[in-house]
């Protein structure tokens, strides 16, 4: 079950995947920008899912996007809030 900062980042690029198509890259200082959250705590989240193989970074490691299997959780993340 992903943190609730692993979760903002999860819903992010799911949503930059919807809007650009897959896999929805994103400047890591985009997502630290629009999480709403401390830096530190959105950089701790991006490691936490890249360990848990549900987000990959570019070669230079500026980018950041969705595993297939993150788009996956992250639907399942959606889908738990709007039961809530």
């Amino acid at each position: 079950m992903p943190t609730p900062e692993e979760t903002k980042v999860l819903q992010l690029l799911a949503k930059e995947w919807n809007y650009s198509g897959p896999p929805g890259i994103m400047d890591t200082s985009d997502v630290v920008a629009a999480a709403s959250q401390a830096p530190s705590e959105t950089l701790g989240a991006i490691k936490g899912l890249y360990k848990d193989g549900l987000v990959d970074m570019t070669q230079l490691q500026t980018g950041v996007f969705l595993t297939p299997e993150g788009y996956k959780a992250a639907e399942k993340t959606s889908a738990t809030s709007r039961n809530k």
